[in-house]
């Protein structure tokens, strides 16, 4: 399995991962961090990072 090289990649990566955990544990904090991973691949995409 490669590894994504960019920080878009990582951003979905954690994106899912936590929005995988969000479902079986209500953590109030998992839904903040599932939204500011989602911005940051919105942003990194945009910007080519």
């Amino acid at each position: 399995m490669n590894m994504p090289s960019t920080i878009a990649g990582w951003c979905t990566i954690l994106f899912f991962l936590f929005f995988g955990l969000g479902v079986f544990l209500a953590i109030p904090l998992l839904s903040t961090l599932t939204g500011i991973f989602a911005l940051g691949v919105v942003i990194f995409t945009l910007i080519g990072k």
